[in-house]
């Protein structure tokens, strides 16, 4: 049992002092002269990157990629918890690459494996009955890349699920998805079941829970 006190994990975003109102440059007497220097902006490198987090487009040297924990061992087939079992897992990836090997690897061992994935949208479409992906990896946007199909039947009979979506059609954006990987001829596709717009902000929480 994890045991996390989640006020502990709270983002370096809200701690961030206010920046200073005034604008007036400071004056400097000597004498009958007055002497006038520049206006030197409070604002931090951390206020700007919050500027931007909900979009998460911003320059790939602001952040260092992420190296999760080693993923928890299957519980045992008769867990004392009611409803926890081996047959099904989740695996939350902050790498592409990752989460392909992840679903690769349940594929050849026959296990049920749901995959959690943060990533970033290269490019997406939609046509009457699905809307397709391709995700790069959240710190760089070299190879490998990963296709991703989401089916209309899911998003457009939902309003929220729709408009969800409907922002990650905008290249770059961060996403957080849930699916699970399918063989498609020599390489794999995502089959997702739900997919949103995520910030830094919840990706360094995620983090902070996975890697405590």
């Amino acid at each position: 049992m994890l045991d996390v006190e989640l006020s502990e994990l709270s983002s370096p975003f809200r701690t961030i002092p206010a920046a200073q109102t005034s604008t007036s440059a400071p004056t400097l007497h000597s004498g009958s002269t007055r002497h006038h220097r520049n206006f030197v902006s409070p604002v931090t490198p951390n206020a700007k990157v919050l500027r931007t987090q909900r979009t998460v487009s911003m320059s790939e040297d602001i952040r260092k990629p992420i190296t999760r924990s080693s993923f928890p061992k299957p519980v045992r087939d008769r867990s004392p918890i009611i409803g926890l079992t081996s047959e099904a897992l989740l695996r939350t990836c902050f790498r592409v690459g990752e989460a392909i090997n992840q679903g690769s690897r349940a594929a050849k061992q026959g296990q049920d494996v749901f995959l959690e994935l943060y990533a970033r949208i290269r490019s997406s479409e939609r046509t009457e009955t699905k809307q397709h992906f391709v995700f790069c990896d959240l710190f760089h946007e070299r190879p490998p890349y990963l296709s991703a199909v989401y089916e209309a039947a899911i998003w457009r009979p939902v309003e929220l699920f729709n408009y969800d979506s409907g922002r990650l059609l905008q290249e770059r954006r961060a996403c957080r998805c849930i699916g699970k990987l399918k063989r498609t001829g020599s390489g794999w596709t995502m089959v997702v079941f739900n997919i949103w717009e995520t910030t830094w902000e919840d990706i360094t929480w995620v983090e902070g829970i996975i890697n405590s």
